[in-house]
Formats: structure tokens, C-alpha cells, sequence
């Protein structure tokens, strides 16, 4: 029996083809094996076991136009520039992709007054992790809206003292955002996350593809990706924004890239819903699971309902409905959703949820991670929660997303705004590595492991 939306109340997660031709093998770091202690535990696997998927998680420091990239067998980090690469076209870094060999990798930024919003396709030659240095060039540049294309928000306003309109969600111009490979093709995908359009790169041509962009009218807004299952056959997307309860699942043209609607998902009913969805992260073929940031109403609520507080939603895709499995919080210590859902993600057979201190009335005082055993994927059951000082960074704050190395022995935890790139062990659910200031980092940002499709 599925939970009743008034309980969820009161309970107040194919290879990419890409031209793949570097100089140097032996240079990345070592492919990986499916860990066997996981194997059984969870259907959760790489989309590639060959000798071509390499183990690096790449990421990128917005502040200081610098790719991160991170030897996840080694810890070796090497941190290098973008803008003093021939052909940066300038701008401010935001999110980025590593194909699983992790010889391409494509770069967001941001568009301002003087520069636009492009991608810029960066073809890795060598890792020299001894040396802190890659080999690096920029062999194109996407352009997808040109200087001074501003966003399309219809900005609500603050109607209830659970509600603030964070600033953070009002970016004047176009920014580029959710990266998702489709597996067993030759595409990748972006959004257009400050307006309304899907973007879709041919990665055998580099260049955009024939189906893009992808603009459906009440459907691809504020859109902050695509996900898709791990046979390519569905994607689902997430509503990044006040009021948007609906989770958009489309079916899958491998062939060209196409997207179709098949349904709006709505995470709750017509008297009381879930808003403000990030990331969604697939269990199977079938389920998906989502989580929502969102605490109450705004100018946009439409009268009489209820904003449901943040909460993790399973998703059947054949059946195109949702229900709750986790609640909202009242405390550290207790199962449920305590901040933001900003990121959810599986493995080794538990639920990871990212907590951030990003749109209530005071910004980015904490940030937690929470796990849960997911044996029984509609009743997870808690298992702890990392917290500033207790088993994360004391000065830890707003966890902002998550990605798993592809024998899901690792999870990589990005926080933008207190500066850090943990590394969590999945068996032991302990951080074993951090990286942070002291190595540099200022706003280490959008984190992607090779291997994985979003």
C-alpha cells in the first residue's frame, strides 16, 4: 500500500561514442571491476565494464575558471586552468561531463554582458598525475546563446514565512545546466535550466545535433536535466524551480536524439504536492527516485494547495505515477528529509540523500548526508546521518551533489560554498579523503565521475 499524500505531510539516480583518440592509455587512471561485496546488494551498474571505462571524477572551480580532476584510485588531484587554453571563449564555468574513457570532456559556462553561454569540448590527451598536469585542448566551441541573453523566470514572490525567494535562483542571464549521457549512443544532453530548451550534442560530429534544442512548451522549463535509465530506452527530468511538481518522463529515439512527452508525473495530487526537484537518480529499468527542496507556498501556489515540505519520491515509470517513501525531518537525528534535497543517489544497495542549506530563510549554516538501506526501495530505513563536525567538516555547508565512482565503492561530494570534494567510502559510509581549501579549491562545482551517465 502506497503512503497517502497527507501522511507524506505529516511526515512534515551505454557508453558515450565519443571520437575517443588520445595519445596516451596508460596515462589514465586504471579501469575499473565491478566490486564483488556489491554486486549482489544492488542493480546498480556501470554502463561500461570494458578496459575503455577509466576511473576519474572531473569538476570545476567556478571562481577560478579551473577544471578539477581527481585520480579516484589514487586521490592524485590536478587542478589546471581553462581560460589559458587556446580558444576559451571566456565566461564562468558551471557544469561539466567526462565520457567513460575520460579523454572528452565538455564544459558549461555561463553567459554574462560580454561573453555567451557556450560548450566547450575539451579533448584530453594525457593525465600526468605525478606531474599535476594535463595535456588539454579545446577542439570546439557550442555556442548556444550569444552575450546578454537573459533569462526567463516567472518570479514568484514571498507569500508565507517558510517560503523565502532565494536570490541565488534569479541568475540574470542564460546558464547551462544538468549534463546526462544517453546510454548506447552517440549523444549527450544539457538545459537551458534560466529558460525552456534541452540541448543535444552529437558527440561523432561534435557538434549540436539535429533534433536540438528541444523546446516543449509548459514541459522543458526551468528544466535542470535529463536522466536516463541505463538501457536509454527513458529519460525523466526534474523541475528546478518554485512550484514545479512534476517530474516530465519522455521515451527515448537512440537513433536521433529525440525526445517524445509520455507524461507529466505530478509528486502528489491536486490538493497537496512536492516542488523544486534537482537530480532524479534510476534504481532499475523501471523505478527512479527524486527529492524535492521546496518548504511552502509562494505567489505561484495556486489557491488551496499544499506545498508538501522536502521530501524522496519513488517513481514508477511504466506505470507513470509517485509516492512518497521519506518525509520531512524534524531534527538530525530521525529518518526523513532535515534541508533541501538537493541530491539523491544509490549505491552499493542504500539511498544517499545531499542536504543543503540553500533556499530557507538563512543561507548555507549547514549541510548533511543522510543514508539509508534500501532493501525494500518504498521503506528505506535510516541508517545515519554525516554532520558538520561529525563525520563531515566542521565548517561544512550546503551539500550540493553526489556522484559514484562506477564500482559505487565511492561517493563524491561537491559543496560549492564551503569549498569542499569529499570522498565517501560506501562500504564504511566514512569520508576517507577531502579535499578543500587548502588545496586551492574556492567553489568547487557540477562533479562528474567517468563512468557514469549524469
Amino acid at each position: 500500500m502506497k503512503p497517502s499524500i497527507l501522511l507524506a505531510a505529516l511526515l512534515a539516480t551505454g557508453s558515450l561514442t565519443a571520437n575517443a583518440m588520445a595519445k596516451s592509455e596508460e596515462t589514465l587512471a586504471p579501469a575499473v571491476n565491478l566490486a564483488p561485496e556489491l554486486v549482489e546488494s544492488t542493480s546498480y551498474k556501470p554502463i561500461s565494464q570494458s578496459a575503455k571505462l577509466k576511473n576519474v571524477m572531473v569538476a570545476l572551480d567556478m571562481m577560478e575558471s579551473e577544471v578539477i580532476l581527481i585520480n579516484i584510485e589514487t586521490d592524485a588531484i590536478i587542478q589546471q586552468r581553462l581560460d589559458d587554453l587556446v580558444g576559451w571563449p571566456g565566461g564562468r564555468p558551471q557544469h561539466v561531463l567526462v565520457s567513460p574513457d575520460a579523454k572528452w570532456i565538455y564544459v558549461t559556462t555561463d553567459a554574462s554582458a560580454d561573453v555567451g553561454a557556450s560548450i566547450v569540448v575539451l579533448r584530453v590527451y594525457n593525465y600526468a598525475w605525478k606531474w599535476g598536469f594535463a595535456e588539454l585542448e579545446i577542439t570546439k566551441v557550442l555556442q548556444a546563446e550569444p552575450a546578454g541573453t537573459q533569462s526567463r523566470f516567472d518570479t514568484p514572490t514571498q507569500v508565507s514565512p517558510t517560503q523565502p525567494i532565494a536570490s541565488w535562483t534569479q541568475p540574470a542571464m542564460t546558464q547551462i545546466h544538468g549534463p546526462t549521457i544517453l546510454p548506447y549512443s552517440d549523444y549527450v544532453y544539457f538545459t537551458q535550466w534560466t529558460d525552456n530548451k534541452i540541448r543535444v550534442i552529437d558527440t561523432e560530429l561534435q557538434e549540436f545535433a539535429n533534433v536540438d534544442p528541444i523546446v516543449i512548451n509548459g514541459v522543458t522549463e526551468n528544466t535542470h536535466g535529463v536522466f536516463f535509465n541505463k538501457s536509454g530506452t527513458l529519460g525523466i527530468s526534474t523541475g528546478y524551480y518554485y512550484d514545479n511538481g512534476d517530474v516530465d518522463l519522455f521515451s527515448v529515439d537512440k537513433k536521433t536524439g529525440a525526445l517524445t512527452l509520455q507524461k507529466k508525473i505530478r509528486l502528489g495530487d491536486e490538493q497537496a504536492y512536492a516542488a523544486f526537484t534537482h537530480f532524479n537518480t534510476w534504481i532499475d529499468e523501471r523505478y527512479a527516485v527524486t527529492a524535492s527542496m521546496q518548504f511552502g507556498p509562494t505567489s505561484h501556489t495556486p489557491a488551496g494547495v499544499n506545498i508538501l515540505p522536502p521530501s524522496v519520491w519513488m517513481i514508477d515509470t511504466w506505470e507513470g505515477k509517485a509516492w512518497p517513501i521519506l518525509g520531512t525531518a524534524s531534527n538530525d537525528n530521525e529518518a526523513g528529509v532535515l534541508r533541501s534535497a538537493s541530491d539523491v543517489t544509490v549505491a552499493a544497495g542504500k539511498l544517499y540523500v545531499a542536504e543543503e542549506d540553500s533556499i530557507d530563510g538563512s543561507y548555507g549554516d549547514d549541510g548533511f548526508i543522510a543514508i539509508y538501506d534500501l532493501t525494500d526501495k518504498s521503506n528505506p530505513q535510516f541508517i545515519k546521518r554525516l554532520k558538520p563536525g561529525q563525520g563531515l567538516p566542521t565548517d561544512f555547508a550546503v551539500a550540493h551533489g553526489l556522484g559514484v565512482s562506477a564500482d559505487q565503492r565511492f561517493i563524491y561530494i561537491s559543496s560549492y560554498a564551503s569549498k569542499y570534494i569529499l570522498k565517501l567510502d560506501t562500504l564504511t559510509d566514512t569520508i576517507v579523503k577531502t579535499y578543500g581549501p587548502e588545496d586551492g579549491l574556492t567553489m568547487p562545482h557540477g562533479g562528474f565521475v567517468s563512468g557514469a551517465i549524469r
